[in-house]
């Protein structure tokens, strides 16, 4: 049953929600060209809604948080209750009573940004990692825009992604946030802390940031929260694992707090060693060719997600299966051969060393250069080609194939 509300409360309420309007109409007026810096601004008062909400109250569809993860966190991170050392933590905290856990079959993705963004290398990277280190059954794909391609065409990662794993379900944001009544990213454009733990909580499983990379498996047991605390005002959830209907963790100075394991998330450039490490985090773009020759833990790590090995895959000379040494060039309308045709033919046979050159086309070349290669033997046939119109082309965003 709702306790009823004071009317002096009420009114500070009311007040301040025709307060937080008005200056919702100023960032409209100030912001209007800038569509995602004022949906930040509109998630940061929203969360303020939150902060202000007591006895149960909603708020513009938005409701308090049964457990405020984001200050349980950081009082973990105030308090210095982190493990720079995952190796350490693996033995169970507290076995659990029953005989089946949902565990890590279901893991979360939450993309964020109402401006379309590309998908990146790193952020495949990490998605790959999750695939070949957790194995889930399911992996869900929350975004605000879905990610987008690039005018050159480099970055379709999440096209590869989406067409090489079935059970990759991507669905956008609104549905779950609405359902869990939560904002689902914050003002700085990042996944909600404290959504991001009703959502993994709500179902179970374990939630992974967008450009981190996973190289050991969470403990099954308990709830498990990888972080950057590299600036402590800002916090950045890495990983969260925990199981359906998992308990709010209690202060860090209580005896429950040892069901929760934080520990530390670091950065490309401060991993070393994969075996007291859960996951580290890419914060920069970087692409194939940057991990081939990366003499490093790092390296080795991006290669075997990338390419299931560690070392970079050579392509070696089969001669059990080999192709006709033979060039094929294609000349339609007949006509003189220029110089540079002529030349073309001739680094055909002198230095790629083929058999013969075959040229495709209507009608035979002409003219001196035609006759020269004629005249001194070279191995050149043309092959008559009768109503030919056109070479096929694919067109694809103003560039030829």
């Amino acid at each position: 049953m709702r306790r009823r509300v004071p009317p002096r409360a009420a009114a500070i309420r009311r007040g301040f929600v025709f307060l937080t309007i008005g200056l919702l109409c100023l960032l409209v007026v100030y912001h209007h060209s800038n569509f995602q810096k004022l949906y930040y601004y509109r998630n940061f008062l929203f969360s303020a809604f939150r902060n202000v909400a007591f006895n149960n109250v909603t708020l513009l569809n938005i409701t308090c948080p049964k457990c405020r993860f984001s200050q349980r966190l950081k009082l973990y991170v105030e308090a210095g209750v982190i493990n720079d050392r995952f190796a350490n933590l693996m033995s169970p905290l507290h076995p659990s009573s029953v005989h089946t856990v949902i565990g890590q079959a279901t893991v979360f993705y939450v993309w964020c940004g109402v401006v379309r963004r590309y998908f990146e290398f790193r952020n495949y990277l990490s998605v790959r990692s999750v695939l070949r280190t957790l194995r889930p059954d399911v992996l869900w794909f929350y975004y605000e825009a879905e990610p987008d391609v690039d005018s050159r065409l480099y970055n379709t990662w999440w096209q590869e992604l989406r067409k090489d794993v079935p059970f990759l379900h991507h669905e956008n944001l609104h549905a779950i946030a609405s359902e869990l009544k939560m904002n689902a990213c914050d003002y700085h454009g990042r996944p909600s802390l404290d959504f991001v733990y009703e959502l993994v909580t709500s179902r179970g499983g374990t939630f992974v940031d967008e450009s981190t990379v996973i190289v050991s498996r969470p403990p099954e047991d308990g709830l498990t929260a990888a972080i950057d605390a590299t600036n402590t005002s800002v916090i950045r959830l890495r990983l969260l694992k925990a199981q359906c209907g998992a308990s709010c963790p209690e202060q860090p100075s209580s005896r429950s707090s040892q069901n929760i394991r934080v520990i530390t998330c670091p950065s490309r450039s401060q991993f070393n060693n994969e075996d007291i490490t859960l996951c580290f985090h890419l914060a920069q773009s970087l692409y194939p060719k940057d991990i081939w020759w990366l003499n490093s833990t790092v390296g080795g790590t991006l290669r075997l997600q990338f390419y299931g090995s560690l070392q970079v895959p050579k392509q070696l000379p089969s001669y059990d299966h080999l192709a006709p040494n033979v060039g094929h060039m294609v000349w339609v309308g007949g006509g003189k051969m220029d110089f540079l045709f002529f030349l073309c033919v001739v680094s055909l046979l002198h230095v790629a060393k083929v058999d013969i050159v075959y040229i495709h086309g209507d009608s035979p070349p002409t003219g001196f250069y035609w006759d020269l290669l004629m005249k001194t033997g070279q191995k050149v046939q043309h092959v008559r080609r009768q109503d030919v119109r056109q070479v096929f082309v694919i067109m694809y965003s103003s560039c030829f194939y």
